[in-house]
């Protein structure tokens, strides 16, 4: 019994002397002096407003695009119709090239069959490709000369690009603390 009261009497001095050598302490103590912000400390300020920028930017970036493309795909149908109609207008006005340039090139098929038929000649075999191939490059050039006197196709529309994702900013590294 006597060693328990011995005991609660140590523990409670020892607590009265903890509690009244923090409480001096806590008085003694003045504030450290605030020195100048380090490079480190500016080089994250820094960071800390290059970061907000980038996340404004990808937010915005990203908003911008979700709204482009819901307008193209609101206006995809209206679009692509007039795509559609100016395509067959401009196959419209080839096809009468396309046949006249189909029609020669058989018309140069029809003259060379007719010529080779038969056992014929190395001459007439040359005379009748030279012809051939001389039909056909006229064929073609008359037709390629036709077709860019129409002009350009019309262009089929264009889904809107994804945007360009920032660049991160680079997180500054903090200084090494010496050893001691």
């Amino acid at each position: 019994m006597k060693s328990k009261k011995i005991t609660s009497i140590a523990l409670l001095t020892a607590g009265l002397m903890l509690g009244s050598t923090s409480l001096a302490l806590a008085e003694d103590a003045t504030p450290a002096p605030v020195s100048s912000p380090s490079a480190y400390q500016t080089q994250l300020a820094a960071y800390k407003v290059a970061l907000l920028q980038y996340q404004f930017a990808k937010v915005n970036a990203d908003i911008n695009y979700r709204t482009e493309v819901q307008k193209f795909n609101s206006d995809w149908a209206v679009t692509i119709a007039a795509f559609q109609s100016a395509q067959a207008a401009f196959e419209a006005k080839k096809q009468p090239i396309q046949e006249v340039r189909r029609a020669t090139v058989n018309a140069a098929s029809a003259a060379f069959l007719a010529a080779t038929t038969g056992t014929p000649t190395d001459a007439v075999i040359k005379t009748a490709l030279t012809a051939y191939w001389t039909a056909t490059k006229a064929a073609n050039t008359a037709y390629e000369t036709a077709i860019t006197a129409l002009g350009a196709g019309p262009v089929k529309p264009v889904k809107p690009a994804a945007p360009v994702k920032p660049v991160d900013p680079t997180k500054p590294v903090a200084p090494v603390k010496p050893s001691k």
